[in-house]
């Protein structure tokens, strides 16, 4: 069912590798993808690990999945003087970042921005979008997965890039795989939104050093749990989690899959979510994890969505 025009639904998500595998595997795990993405029927897509090896590779890969979904993915350039920009932001291993739109959504022209390779262990990018008569910006994002300290430092700066400048005041959602868990809390309440520590119930092992704080106890017993730092930088920043915002039922967006390191060891988490700034909260309207057949055959991520009444935005 579509959503009525008043209301706009964003969704983010995270396609395995799309486009790594070749042959009768690849085509396979490429239709999944475009089912997924079809049965979102989202107004703005932001997509994640997008694969390629070259920029221009990977932004031909992101044109032909948006046409095979009925979405767009190029920004016209101002005046519509040249063929526009594909948004894609460029990762610097192989990894890329995307966002798509439906058809008749109005794009800013000019308005794509990307971190630029380096910058970020994958890649971050944005859109100024006309919706409800005013411009709200969404914006891409992949974490590092290693790393907890620099996945803290990235947060930081991914707030500056999306901030700073003329247009930094926008209205903003951004759609991202965080790689690590989220610090909100419920509002009026004395609680974090997350119910546990993902990590608390498990025993020590490698991979646990890239999200959480560690040592040992007066009898030389190793503790460990979650660190939330990456999610408090994000907090401290005004970008709100529309999941807690919301106060909708927490759910897992990772953890299903046979291909997920953390979920063999049965721990499930929610690091895919979509993060507004305190003006977009007053229109959040819903929250939902697509936890499907077709959605936990795809992917190692389930997609999220939120959708949002514009005329709700509150003013700066």
């Amino acid at each position: 069912m579509m959503m009525p025009a008043a209301s706009l639904r964003f969704s983010t998500y995270n396609m395995l590798d799309l486009f790594d595998a070749r042959g009768s595997a690849g085509r396979a795990h490429y239709t999944l993808i475009t089912e997924v993405i079809r049965g979102l029927e989202a107004d703005v897509l932001a997509v994640q690990e997008v694969r390629a090896g070259q920029p221009e590779t990977a932004r031909a890969r992101l044109r032909r999945l948006a046409a095979d979904v009925g979405m767009q993915c190029v920004v016209p350039d101002p005046g519509g003087s040249g063929p526009g920009q594909t948004a894609l932001a460029v990762g610097s291993r192989g990894y890329h970042c995307g966002l798509m739109w439906r058809p008749g959504l109005e794009v800013v022209p000019g308005s794509f921005g990307e971190s630029g390779p380096g910058r970020l262990w994958h890649s971050a990018g944005w859109a100024t979008f006309r919706v409800g008569g005013r411009p709200v910006r969404h914006a891409v994002f992949h974490a590092t997965p290693f790393d907890r300290r620099l996945r803290t430092e990235q947060n930081r700066l991914l707030v500056s890039m999306l901030t700073d400048g003329s247009d930094g005041t926008l209205p903003l959602l951004i759609g991202a795989d965080w790689n690590g868990e989220s610090a909100d809390r419920v509002a009026d309440q004395d609680r974090l939104y997350e119910p546990r520590d993902p990590y608390g119930s498990v025993p020590w092992f490698e991979d646990l050093e890239h999200q959480c704080s560690s040592g040992h106890d007066e009898s030389g017993n190793r503790w460990h749990r979650v660190d939330r730092s990456a999610g408090e930088v994000l907090v401290t920043a005004g970008l709100v989690d529309a999941a807690a915002a919301l106060r909708a039922p927490w759910q897992p967006t990772v953890g299903h899959h046979q291909l997920d390191g953390y979920g063999s060891w049965g721990i499930t988490r929610r690091i895919d979510a979509i993060r507004v700034t305190r003006s977009v909260v007053p229109a959040l309207r819903a929250y939902a994890v697509t936890d499907t057949a077709a959605a936990r055959r795809a992917s190692d991520h389930l997609p999220v969505s939120t959708d949002y009444a514009p005329a709700d935005i509150r003013s700066a």
